[in-house]
């Protein structure tokens, strides 16, 4: 029996129960962050194909991805200790209604645990993160679907199938940070 949809936006209690948990960031300055996403980088803008979310990889950009995992230690906790943590990549995406594909398709992460922060959410209707089954299975069950508030993070596991359903209206842009277990 295929897994039915949430009707509505899960709340913070309904991801926990899947593994799935929102960080409040909002005391850190996203400003700059969220202008940094939108910016396509010369090496993107040469390869980049208007209708397409454009990533800009922010390793080179000193993101402050370690003060990011210090406010996120209580949601990472339940699956390592997050000083076993390493950050394997850091990247923004920027979507915004002009673009044709604002989706990504079911996918796990090529990391342990995965911090998606909201750097900017303006009038967004549709492009939510939506998650299949628990983070320990094969994405069987229910989908729940996540709302991206801006200066939030979500934290899961990289394994957890999820997707991203597709902007309809607004901007939104984001900063994804993969981050590998040391020693697995």
């Amino acid at each position: 029996m295929a897994a039915q949809c949430a009707a509505a936006d899960a709340d913070d209690a309904a991801l926990e129960k899947i593994g799935v948990r929102r960080v409040d960031l909002t005391a850190m300055d996203w400003a700059p962050w969220a202008a940094a996403a939108e910016a396509v980088s010369p090496l993107l803008a040469a390869q980049d194909d208007e209708g397409q979310p454009h990533a800009n990889d922010l390793l080179e950009l000193n993101f402050p991805a370690g003060e990011v995992l210090t406010r996120c230690r209580d949601a990472v906790a339940p699956f390592c200790d997050p000083s076993q943590l390493d950050l394997y990549d850091a990247f923004s995406l920027h979507y915004d209604a002009r673009q044709t594909d604002t989706t990504f398709n079911q996918h796990r992460d090529p990391s342990f645990v995965t911090i998606n922060v909201c750097l900017r959410s303006e009038q967004v209707e549709g492009s939510r993160v939506e998650f299949f089954g628990t983070w320990d299975g094969d994405g069987a069950g229910p989908r729940f679907r996540a709302e991206q508030r801006a200066g939030f993070a979500l934290v899961h596991r990289g394994r957890h199938l999820h997707q991203t359903t597709p902007l309809v209206k607004g901007i939104r842009s984001q900063a994804v940070l993969y981050w590998t277990r040391r020693g697995v």
